[in-house]
């Protein structure tokens, strides 16, 4: 009896092949952009390319399951584990991409939105053509559409700021100097190395801190600044956070403020121990409460000192001292 040979699908194991390429692309540009050998750009870039990839690897698993249905043969662990790494590659690309694309948040965010707090320019955008060019298509095109899904996106297409109404400056009841140290601290303690600085040369003199972090997951760097002002209070702080890269994380600017903001609580609560006592946020206290107050009732005499600063004859004894001139 002649036995016809079995049918065996090409596509299957070419599927498996091509998925693993596509699986191994995208962990390499993970590993390789959370430890910085690869910038932002070739990032994006091996994520696009991984994603087609994969996106070839299932359509070929999907040719050989159909020919293996028809046909019947071998081949079909083959197609399965395409479909598999197929879609394990495109994890990375779809996260990544998908917080490029839904998460909107404002790249560089200040505590106050009129007078922000100077940053020394640490990376330029021009040296990111790919995502610049993808941020401005997003901000022009895709946002807009998603904003005007629901009534409340649309009212904040002109306005993001009641997104976050906790991002306010803040004050305390010390000195700048005594705040300076307590943001240095907090920064030593988030593990971000501060890149610039004006150290306090009195108490009560303006400072600054500039560190430079890093996010947990893919690595992107951020530039978060301090300014701190005296005020009538004590102490005025102003935050500002600063993406490097239009790249998105699960972690945005505004989140970075707050980290900021609750590790400089936690020093003060371990140095002071009463942080309600020196806390006081933004729009706390009403205008009569920040005019500066006389420590003292106002005089109505000139005040004098209690002892003359000199002695006017060689000899004299000094009261209640016991001490006599020297010259003697």
């Amino acid at each position: 009896m002649k036995r016809y040979a079995a049918y065996r699908s090409a596509s299957a194991p070419a599927s498996r092949t091509v998925g693993s390429v596509a699986l191994a692309l995208a962990v390499i540009a993970f590993l390789a952009k959370r430890f910085g050998v690869i910038d932002a750009d070739v990032f994006v870039l091996s994520l696009i390319g991984a994603a087609l990839i994969a996106l070839m690897a299932v359509m070929l698993a999907i040719v050989g399951l159909h020919r293996i249905w028809s046909y019947g043969g071998s081949g079909l662990p083959a197609a399965l584990s395409g479909i598999f790494l197929g879609a394990a590659a495109l994890v990375a690309p779809s996260l990544v991409l998908g917080m490029l694309a839904l998460h909107s948040g404002n790249n560089d965010l200040s505590t106050d939105r009129q007078d922000p707090p100077a940053v020394v320019v640490q990376s330029l955008e021009v040296e990111q053509p790919v995502l610049a060019w993808m941020n401005r298509i997003l901000e022009l095109h895709l946002w807009p559409n998603l904003q005007q899904i629901s009534a409340k996106d649309q009212s904040r297409i002109s306005d993001r700021e009641p997104d976050n109404p906790d991002i306010v400056s803040r004050r305390y009841r010390i000195a700048p100097a005594q705040l300076h140290a307590a943001g240095a601290r907090a920064l030593e303690e988030l593990g971000w190395t501060v890149v610039d600085e004006l150290p306090p040369d009195l108490l009560d003199a303006p400072t600054r801190l500039q560190a430079a972090g890093v996010t947990r997951v893919l690595g992107l760097k951020h530039d978060v600044t301090l300014r701190i002002r005296p005020d009538a209070v004590g102490a005025l702080l102003d935050v500002r956070s600063r993406s490097r890269t239009p790249l998105k994380d699960l972690s945005d600017n505004a989140d970075h403020i707050r980290i900021v903001f609750a590790e400089i609580d936690q020093v003060l609560l371990e140095t002071y121990g009463d942080l309600a006592r020196l806390s006081v946020e933004e729009g706390a206290l009403d205008e009569e409460d920040l005019q500066l107050e006389p420590v003292e009732d106002p005089r109505s005499t000139i005040p004098l000192p209690g002892f003359k600063p000199y002695f006017e004859e060689e000899g004299t004894v000094v009261d209640d001292l016991e001490l006599t001139d020297l010259e003697g």
